[in-house]
């Protein structure tokens, strides 16, 4: 991560696509709002890309500029209010399934994220997010996989098990996927990465080398793309 002004730097360096994300505001929002002029100025002047990460609250209010400025936006979905309440600290389900609505009714590139494991890395939304995603048209869908983080509540927690997260990806054999780049390390990722190989992943994310070595033995049609995952679906 980096802040919006080292932008125009970036751009000199080769860099052509940018993720607009960022903490939540009271608002629970992500405040992509106070750049807006910058941001606006440098994609009139640098042929450049934003995928936004938005958070799981958008007003009609932001739609035009939203239209405006991202080429793509990245959307958490979360299944169930009990989820989102214990993980975000209040009920914003509702306003997200508006959010999400407002989006892509407007014409806005959506991609769905989901995390298996979200609620201290037991299954516990999951399969409803995938309904609202069908529900909605949506058919692309983004797989992050919890990972405890120190200083948080649930830092003491384990990543969700490796059966579940199968029980997840058979669940989805409608959608065009991706695991995405939060997913643990180690064994668990060499796991994970030969699962969705297996299971006709479109992307891997930070692919290790067993995996890589992997999709040769597969003679599996491959190639790199050193931007966000997002800009593939």
């Amino acid at each position: 991560m980096d802040m919006v002004e080292r932008i125009p730097e970036l751009i000199k360096n080769g860099r052509r696509s940018f993720l607009i994300s960022g903490g939540l505001n009271k608002e629970y929002t992500i405040p992509w709002k106070e750049y807006v002029g910058q941001l606006s100025k440098m994609k009139k002047e640098h042929p450049i890309r934003y995928n936004f990460h938005v958070g799981p609250v958008v007003k009609e209010e932001d739609i035009n500029t939203l239209k405006e400025l991202a080429d793509i936006v990245s959307f958490d979905v979360v299944g169930n209010e009990e989820t989102m309440i214990e993980v975000y600290g209040e009920d914003l389900h509702r306003s997200s399934i508006k959010s999400l609505e407002l989006l892509t009714k407007n014409g806005i590139k959506v991609v769905p994220h989901v995390t298996i494991g979200l609620k201290a890395g037991k299954l516990s939304h999951e399969f409803e997010a995938l309904e609202l995603l069908e529900s909605h048209g949506l058919k692309t869908v983004v797989f992050l996989i919890f990972i405890p983080t120190a200083g948080t509540a649930y830092e003491k927690t384990t990543p969700p098990a490796i059966t579940d997260v199968r029980k997840v990806f058979d669940r989805a054999t409608n959608f065009r996927k991706i695991l995405g780049c939060m997913h643990p390390g180690g064994a668990y990722r060499r796991n994970i990465q030969g699962m969705a190989l297996s299971l006709g992943f479109e992307a891997i994310v930070q692919p290790i080398v067993p995996t890589i070595k992997k999709a040769e033995e597969l003679n599996l049609k491959t190639a790199y793309f050193y931007e966000c995952c997002g800009f593939l679906l």
